[in-house]
């Protein structure tokens, strides 16, 4: 009786270690072949395919009350009623700012496969587009002239909207600490877009 438990007790254990040990395999061998599986690598050409899909990145949006003061001198291109004449313009300025894509080539690419880096040479943060939002106030010492500005048929209209986009725009070109920040967040767009090929990108 003892002997026949023996070898009942001898089975068991084998049969686990077996089953143990099959599964190990199993296990490891899933391992080896995952390490040994190819790694898909990227190319300076896809990253710029990729990159020049995006064209330019609108990273950045201010939006402020603009006001500017003109002195009308004769002879300008402003209508002969305000010449002579200091104007004060007035409106709600929207400034896009972001990166341009467009112009990047493969040689503002390197490419490190070993740590999976890409290193783009990114261009600086520059204005996209400025747009007026709402209307334009132009008034001078006599009072407000509204009713002149309510469209853009008028070419006093159009002056006082030029002048008005100048100075959002130099507000915004002569903050360095915003450029900087525009230009960083292109850098995480461009990090998001390229997260899924386990590639990081950092600025070269």
């Amino acid at each position: 009786m003892k002997i026949k438990q023996f070898f009942i007790t001898t089975f068991i254990s084998v049969f686990i270690g077996f089953l143990i040990g099959t599964v190990f395999g199993l296990v490891l061998g899933v391992k080896v072949i995952r390490d040994d599986s190819p790694k898909e690598l990227i190319s300076s050409t896809v990253v710029v395919d990729k990159i020049k899909d995006q064209s330019f990145l609108i990273t950045r949006t201010l939006v402020t009350d603009q006001k500017v003061d003109i002195e009308i001198d004769y002879d300008s291109p402003w209508s002969q009623f305000f010449w002579g004449h200091k104007v004060s313009a007035e409106g709600v300025m929207q400034v896009d700012v972001g990166v341009n894509l467009t112009d990047i080539t493969e040689n503002d690419i390197e490419i490190t496969n070993d740590d999976k880096t890409i290193k783009i040479n990114l261009p600086d943060a520059e204005v996209y587009d400025t747009s007026l939002s709402g209307p334009i106030e132009v008034s001078t010492k006599s009072g407000v002239f509204k009713k002149l500005f309510d469209t853009d048929d008028n070419a006093d209209y159009n002056l006082a909207l030029s002048e008005l986009k100048a100075q959002a725009e130099s507000s915004v070109t002569g903050d360095e600490e915003f450029l900087k920040e525009a230009k960083s967040s292109a850098l995480s767009t461009l990090q998001a877009i390229f997260k899924d090929t386990g590639y990081i990108v950092v600025e070269n």
